[in-house]
């Protein structure tokens, strides 16, 4: 009997562009195995940020509502809170629960990898390999023992970009249906971390000039995605108003950030002098400090545009110079080892250049081969540039990358499936074949 190889079980039967539900199977089993062991060995105590993510996620599951020092607060988006407090109302206020949670977010992101790698390049090699390849990244197994909100941003970035790629296989009311889900999936990622607020425009320069559509298709595209926004965020801010007696939003450490972002460029910033704080004026409340903090960021940007911008270029170069973050908050915290530290340190920057090498070798098989899909691709990486774009005016470093990260898997599959194809038997055909 014939043995069944690996590029055999990828190329096998449901055909390309169907889920393989034993590939996708034996990928969710391995994260599991991974994230599991990860889990037993690595519990540090969680710290800043985190801390706070916790604390404010045990107080909602206890009915204390959304408070901070006894008063009821905006200052970090609810959506991760609130999400976690689902899960510690049934299990109580155990930080075990929490990295479980992100632990299962992770593993989703992965599935969402997979699917959409299946409707980019309609390819059970590239979809598989993108997918094994996110699993492996180290910084994005590490950061599951923290608290952070950064796993379920993603999955809803991720559950948006697969349901907006659905509606292109679509017409009519349920092209605007998988519109519509869309954009509610984003909306929710906004009171989870609000920075897709303003990518409708972006999206709009997507639909209208890589995607080609009319002015009027790609306008109902968009303003369908941003009233479905504003219907998911609708509720954040109907309770901000009614606990708070301000409109606010989502959140209030906008102003913080960007004034943060006028003093700093790779990390975090705080004075405790009034002649060089002006939001300590504020005397602890939140809404005056957001409105002193956007004064304070439009006067310094408006006096200094050129300074302001380029260092707002350095952000830029920070968001992606390297890969540590995570090292900072499991390792350090629990070892005095600085030896330790640095071999990790070593490890997650040399597996994130790796990776980053991969999507470049991607994009050289695509061109290569001539790939056909490339405005489809464009969307994620539509996301990308805007997304880079925001940190021009805020403080940035690698965790804050940790969101694109699956759409760079896709390329970094294509990469190492361009790879083994051109080195065992020339152009692979599964890509020539893609089309629009």
């Amino acid at each position: 009997m014939a043995m069944v190889g690996p590029d055999a079980l990828l190329r096998g039967t449901p055909p390309e562009g169907r889920v393989h539900w034993r590939v996708l199977g034996g990928l969710v089993a391995l994260n599991i195995m991974v994230r599991t062991v990860w889990l037993l060995y690595m519990h540090p105590p969680q710290y800043g940020d985190f801390d706070w993510y916790f604390t404010r996620a045990a107080e909602l599951a206890e009915g204390k509502g959304y408070v901070w020092n006894g008063h009821f607060t905006a200052y970090w988006p609810i959506g991760w809170p609130l999400f976690l407090s689902l899960i510690l109302r049934l299990t109580g206020p155990h930080i075990t629960a929490g990295l479980v949670t992100n632990a299962v977010l992770s593993i989703v992101i992965v599935v969402l990898v997979y699917l959409v790698a299946l409707q980019v390049f309609s390819s059970q090699r590239i979809a598989a390999t993108a997918a094994l390849l996110y699993t492996l990244l180290p910084s994005h197994i590490l950061w599951n023992a923290v608290l952070g909100s950064e796993e379920l941003f993603t999955v809803l970035l991720m559950l948006w970009l697969s349901l907006y790629l659905r509606s292109d296989r679509a017409s009519g009311r349920q092209a605007a249906g998988w519109v519509f889900a869309a954009g509610a999936a984003l909306g929710l990622s906004c009171i989870v971390r609000p920075i897709p607020v303003l990518f409708p425009a972006a999206l709009f320069v997507y639909e209208r000039w890589i995607r080609r559509r009319s002015w009027r298709t790609a306008g109902w595209r968009v303003l369908a995605t941003a009233a479905a926004m504003g219907v998911a965020i609708l509720p954040v801010t109907v309770r901000n108003a009614l606990k708070m007696g301000h409109f606010i939003l989502i959140s209030t450490n906008g102003g913080v950030n960007l004034w943060q972002g006028t003093h700093i460029d790779g990390g975090y910033y705080w004075s405790w002098n009034f002649w060089e704080n002006p939001l300590l004026a504020a005397h602890g409340d939140e809404v005056l400090q957001d409105e002193i903090g956007k004064q304070a960021a439009l006067q310094y940007i408006t006096a200094h545009p050129v300074i302001w911008l380029y260092h707002g270029l350095i952000k830029i170069t920070d968001l992606y110079k390297d890969d540590v973050n995570a090292v900072w908050y499991t390792f350090h915290m629990v070892s005095h080892d600085g030896g330790v530290v640095w071999a990790w340190n070593l490890i997650c920057n040399a597996g994130y250049w790796i990776f980053m090498a991969l999507c470049a070798l991607g994009v050289m098989g695509l061109i290569r081969v001539r790939f056909t899909g490339w405005r489809t691709l464009l969307l994620p990486f539509t996301y990308v540039v805007y997304n880079s774009l925001v940190f021009i005016a805020f403080p940035a470093w690698d965790r804050f990358r940790y969101p694109l990260m699956p759409s760079f898997a896709l390329l970094a599959g294509c990469g190492l499936a361009w790879a083994l194809g051109w080195l065992r038997s020339g152009l692979p055909g599964h890509l020539r074949a893609n089309r629009q």
